[in-house]
């Protein structure tokens, strides 16, 4: 059953109008008929069966029938700090990420970004982000939209996140084993409510920003011996985190 993100939804009212590019998708692309059914669901957690009654030029109405159990959310609240690398490969963490339950997507400014990376996302971009966002939460299922954030420099970034909960830092140049991301994990001495990991742009983060990085209170992590892509790392460490926690079914 297709579903659908409709922030505004009054679940007080039988009939919940639909417009703009959603009633374009369903009408032009999905090609959609009177009498089947599409789930909405408003971003934050509440998720509803619906009939589509109408199918107008600039509206479709659908009657609501009942509310829906939505998933459940991973048990941690994960937010991902991306240093800013080429468009494409920022989507696709973004894409997976979203698909996995991550809640927030911040870009970074660190040193070791340059040409046409280091330039600050424009509006247009940003908004990309948050449709994929969007996308990935209505094909997975979840009930909750991440957000993504407006770019902030490295040490901005981790200090704001200190503030309220761990951080962990994936730097390739760290090889002790006592820092991997399973000890880092099983070190917590209860399951943390919300967990920030940073992720650094092709080329990592510079020894300088790493001990920063180390100083302000984060934790060094190594994910083993293999350099992986960025967007590679920022996959590996959302499964990585959720199967620890016990997220991945099993």
């Amino acid at each position: 059953m297709h579903r659908f993100y409709v922030p505004d939804i009054d679940a007080t009212r039988q009939i919940i109008p639909l417009r703009g590019s959603i009633a374009r998708q369903i009408r032009n692309v999905l090609r959609i008929e009177v009498g089947k059914r599409v789930r909405l669901f408003n971003g934050a957690g509440s998720e509803w069966e619906t009939e589509i009654s109408r199918i107008g030029k600039d509206e479709i109405s659908t009657t609501l029938i009942s509310m829906v159990e939505a998933i459940p959310e991973p048990s941690i609240k994960i937010t991902m700090l991306l240093g800013l690398a080429r468009p494409e490969r920022i989507e696709l963490a973004i894409q997976k990420c979203s698909e996995l339950g991550a809640v927030k997507f911040i870009p970074i400014i660190s040193e070791r970004v340059q040409g046409a990376n280091s330039r600050t996302p424009s509006v247009k971009r940003l908004e990309r982000w948050k449709r994929i966002a969007v996308e990935s939460a209505e094909l997975s299922g979840r009930t909750i939209i991440p957000s993504v954030g407006q770019p902030i420099s490295l040490m901005d970034a981790v200090n704001q996140a200190l503030i309220t909960e761990n951080v962990l830092c994936m730097w390739e140049e760290n090889i002790d084993e006592s820092k991997s991301l399973r000890v880092a994990l099983r070190s917590f001495k209860k399951h943390p409510v919300g967990l920030t990991t940073l992720i650094g742009p092709p080329g990592g983060f510079s020894q300088k920003e790493a001990l920063a990085i180390q100083k302000s209170g984060a934790q060094l992590i190594t994910l083993g011996p293999r350099v992986l892509r960025s967007e590679t790392a920022a996959i590996t460490v959302m499964s990585a985190i959720l199967y620890e926690m016990g997220d991945l079914g099993g």
